[in-house]
């Protein structure tokens, strides 16, 4: 007989089998975020599969939304900056949620039923197994690196345990590569693709011998990939693609992967929460938050649309920077689009292009930006001198096309501002 149970933006069903299929469902939402709401719900979640751990035979852990947590289609009018800022004050509470799961003592299973961001995409990390759809559609990232910060919900200590001291800071955390299914079934980040994720999933939690399971870095002898000791030469090529920034992330995280490789969990999963908070007080990061809010309020997308055709007052430019968090909400090949007409702007965003509305008879905003060189504060002083004579322009996507189409970094003062 099967017993449902709900508590915050959790629902968890117990099966004949012992499988218990854990539900993210904030209600009201059209994706999951990890907020009090999503922690209050997991951790009665936890307690009742605690209290009856010699009944459970293992989880499943899926999302009722199109995307399991926090994903690209989500509504940006959900969740507000101020809601969003608040996640770092669950940083820790949730980093420790997610070790309560992995040590749970039975399989746990993470059917990933769409794409994955952040702290949702290290949750899933906490489990012991992971189940994608094919949708090519769907990403996964540990993209927070964009925003000059690191994965501290225990990611960041995770990809160092999985796959090594370089590969977490040349090619997946440090880079904040995103993932589609195919590429992360290639890189070793989710184990299996499938139709149905949730029956996959529970498949393979049936297939593990009844009784007590443990993460694979948990068993004794386990080794990292590579070792503990820093590679030669990667902190050279971590000078090297940090110049001329003075974001400090990628440094940050090549300090993290060696600590934590060397140092018991416990102790790695602090180093990489204390490196976090001291990234989140740098004077770049509300540069590179702003950012992130605006690709997030530009790429969304009315579905019902028609891709908009080339007319008169349209200039398009390519993207020149390939920007980590751009990648999660537009394709590489998204044009950033400038308009003078307004009513372009919903089909701009449905075929995946960028809209950047100024006024009729105006210059071109980026190529004004093109025109003032490679200089943040020489494009800076050209923007300001074009806004205050006059042109208007939507900030945040002029934004998104400033560091896009025309070089400007994300970590600097809004060239709008």
């Amino acid at each position: 007989m099967t017993t449902i149970q709900q508590s915050g933006s959790a629902r968890w069903s117990w099966d004949s089998d012992g499988v218990v299929t854990v539900t993210l469902d904030d209600p009201g939402r059209t994706a999951n975020m990890l907020n009090q709401r999503h922690f209050d719900g997991l951790d009665a979640c936890l307690d009742d599969l605690t209290e009856h751990l010699d009944r459970l035979r293992g989880v499943v852990l899926t999302s009722a939304k199109r995307s399991f947590i926090a994903g690209p289609d989500f509504e940006p009018s959900e969740i507000t900056p101020d809601e969003a800022a608040g996640t770092y004050e669950l940083l820790v509470p949730l980093r420790d949620q997610a070790r309560r799961l992995e040590t749970l003592g039975r399989p746990v299973a993470a059917a990933l039923n769409g794409s994955a961001l952040g702290g949702g995409f290290e949750l899933a990390l906490a489990c012991h197994y992971r189940v994608g759809p094919t949708d090519p559609a769907v990403v996964w990232a540990l993209a927070e690196t964009g925003m000059g910060i690191l994965p501290a919900g225990g990611g960041t200590v995770r990809v160092t345990r999985m796959f090594g001291i370089a590969a977490t800071v040349l090619d997946i955390v440090g880079p904040g590569t995103v993932y589609h299914p195919e590429q992360a079934l290639a890189a070793g980040l989710v184990d299996e693709l499938a139709d149905d994720v949730v029956t996959t999933a529970r498949t393979w939690v049936l297939a593990k011998p009844p009784g007590h399971f443990t993460q694979r870095w948990d068993r004794p002898g386990y080794r990292i990939p590579g070792g503990t000791t820093v590679p030669s030469g990667l902190a050279d090529e971590v000078n090297r693609r940090s110049q001329g920034s003075p974001v400090r992330v990628l440094a940050t995280v090549l300090d993290v992967a060696a600590r934590s490789a060397a140092a018991p969990l416990h102790e790695a999963f602090t180093i990489e929460t204390e490196a976090c908070l001291a990234l989140l007080a740098a004077p770049e990061f509300p540069a590179l938050a702003r950012f992130f809010y605006a690709l997030r309020s530009t790429a969304t997308i009315p579905k019902s649309l028609a891709p908009v055709r080339s007319s008169p007052g349209t200039r398009t430019f390519p993207q020149i920077v390939a920007n980590p968090l751009a990648a999660v909400f537009f394709t590489p090949d998204a044009r950033i689009v400038e308009i003078t007409d307004e009513t372009l702007i919903p089909a701009i965003r449905a075929s995946g292009d960028i809209p950047v509305l100024i006024n009729s008879g105006q210059p071109s905003f980026i190529q004004t930006l093109l025109d003032a060189g490679s200089s943040p504060s020489a494009m800076a002083e050209a923007a300001h001198r074009a806004v205050t004579g006059g042109l208007r322009i939507d900030q945040p996507t002029a934004g998104v096309a400033a560091v896009l189409a025309a070089g400007y970094p994300a970590w600097a003062d809004s060239v709008i501002g």
